[in-house]
């Protein structure tokens, strides 16, 4: 079995034991947080079952369903109509197209009936078959245009909603609290990027980096000040990695106190420069209470960096980051190491 199968096993496993344990009911969307949660894939999702499990002890089905319903739900909705949505309007502007393509032919068969017609009068041979085609043409020459009308607008409402869609689908890429990507997101953009440099491999395809970067101490500041200044910190250290990077790199929350980045056309070395600063930047940054302006000090972070390898896939390349962030935790934090280089396997640190 592979490693991400097992993986899937394992965090299945553990969302059914968890519907066993707090004595849940056995459906799929309580199933489906449980799995969210053990797999880290939502911080929002971890963050509200971990404080209802201090608080309560446990966690009911009411508040399940509601973790579903805003954070499960709501993207895969969001997503069905969007593609929905996207289909309809090719729809309704191929209908548009064909109904002007048939206006425009009854048009010029109305202006030849008429002249038809007229011909005919004029020579004394009127023809009442012709002039009650020519009404009829008329009609459908009217409904044809009281039906593009109605396309138009429809045309018109499908594109605001097409709008409104947009807005949605952003806000079901962006954490919650910090206002940057969220892991969802993150994933998507690496697997398009490993896709490019794959399809690429063995021409000028452009590196890219991937920095997993994790705060230093941070539970210590949680178990301390309580969890609103650990958001408070949170929102700060997001704002500070987004403010250290060009346009077309994605910093995204990945989950609790540790964030991404990803760099695309980055090589290693400038990727290590990269590292270097937000680490200055972090370092150097007094970390203050906005409502009383408490400084609760200094924060340092942890990050370890990876150079995709044609071919290599994602998940490898996320282990492999992950394991050059725990080396340099290991070390004595506040630094950055690079990650063993891609071997074909799952490398070990």
């Amino acid at each position: 079995m592979s490693p991400l199968k097992s993986r899937h096993w394992e965090i299945a496993s553990a969302a059914l034991a968890a519907l066993r344990e707090h004595d849940l009911s056995p459906v799929p969307q309580l199933f489906h947080v449980w799995f969210v949660y053990f797999a880290d894939e939502n911080p929002d999702i971890v963050r509200a079952i971990d404080l209802s499990r201090q608080e309560n002890g446990t966690i009911d089905d009411k508040n399940l369903l509601a973790l579903y319903d805003r954070f499960i739900l709501h993207r895969q909705t969001t997503e069905f109509l969007r593609q929905g949505m996207e289909s309809f309007a090719d729809v309704i502007e191929h209908s548009e197209q064909s109904i002007a393509a048939v206006t425009s032919e009854l048009t010029v068969y109305h202006k030849v009936l008429d002249e038809t017609d007229a011909v005919l009068r004029r020579d004394g041979k009127p023809m009442e078959l012709l002039g009650a085609v020519a009404r009829h043409t008329r009609r459908v020459q009217k409904t044809v245009s009281g039906l593009a009308g109605q396309l138009q607008t429809y045309h018109q409402q499908i594109s605001h909603l097409q709008t409104e869609l947009h807005k949605a689908r952003q806000a079901s890429f962006t954490d919650g609290l910090t206002r940057i990507s969220n892991r969802l997101h993150f994933e998507q953009i690496l697997t398009d990027l490993c896709t490019v440099v794959d399809r690429d491999s063995g021409s000028d395809s452009q590196p890219f980096c991937l920095m997993m970067i994790d705060l230093d101490q941070f539970k210590q500041i949680n178990d301390r000040h309580g969890h609103r200044i650990g958001d408070e910190i949170l929102v700060l250290i997001a704002g500070i990695l987004k403010s250290g990077i060009k346009g077309g790199d994605t910093v995204a929350r990945y989950g609790g106190d540790e964030f991404v980045i990803l760099v695309p056309q980055t090589t290693l070395d400038e990727a290590l420069f990269l590292a270097e600063d937000l680490g200055n930047r972090v370092r150097t940054r007094d970390i203050r209470a906005k409502p009383s302006g408490t400084s609760f000090g200094h924060m340092t972070i942890s990050v370890g960096i990876a150079e995709y390898h044609g071919n290599e896939g994602g998940p490898s390349l996320i282990d492999r980051a992950d394991n050059a962030l725990y080396r340099a935790k290991q070390a004595g934090r506040d630094q950055h190491c690079i990650a063993l280089p891609y071997d074909g396997g799952v490398p070990v640190s």
